[in-house]
């Protein structure tokens, strides 16, 4: 596998689990649920999934 076919490979697998990140946002927000994120100390912190999503399309509006 040439040095160009790697690089075309990481692209396409962080491209497909940005999708599945966002799809699962997604779908927890219109189910009403919540998401479980790890904060800076490890300790869990829960999120409503609908906030999550309105945070993460903030910060990725300009991709």
């Amino acid at each position: 596998m040439s040095e160009q076919e790697k690089i075309e490979l990481r692209e396409k697998i962080n491209q497909g689990l940005k999708q599945s990140y966002e799809n699962l946002l997604r779908r927890k927000a219109a189910l009403g649920q919540d998401m479980v994120f790890a904060d800076e100390n490890g300790r869990p912190r829960i999120v409503p999934a609908g906030e999550a999503l309105a945070e993460y399309e903030s910060k990725h509006q300009h991709l």
